[in-house]
């Protein structure tokens, strides 16, 4: 399951950790596109997230998958996909910030 960022951040805010950091809001404000597709490999029905942010580059997550066909349900799989593919964002953005970028 996707790491919950508003749970850090709220902790971070708790404890006036006020040093340079990362926020959903600074990510999200970079974000010009989401999309969402269904796949089935070998199958498996998937849902892939892409997002596309402002200077153009696209992340992808892992895919959402379900145990039980009976069970698909495309909401769930566009959050669990959209958290996904925004916590690889979080790492490139953590990336980009350290590296001076």
């Amino acid at each position: 399951m996707a790491q919950n960022h508003s749970d850090v951040e709220a902790m971070m805010k708790d404890q006036r950790c006020d040093g340079d950091r990362i926020t959903s809001e600074g990510i999200e404000a970079r974000i010009s596109e989401v999309g969402y597709q269904i796949v089935t490999l070998a199958g498996q029905k998937m849902m892939f997230c892409g997002i596309r942010m402002d200077n153009g580059f696209v992340v992808v997550g892992k895919p959402a998958t379900c145990i039980d066909p009976a069970n698909w349900r495309d909401e769930i799989g566009q959050k669990i996909s959209y958290d996904n593919a925004f916590s690889e964002i979080w790492k490139l953005e953590a990336y980009r910030k350290m590296s001076g970028a």
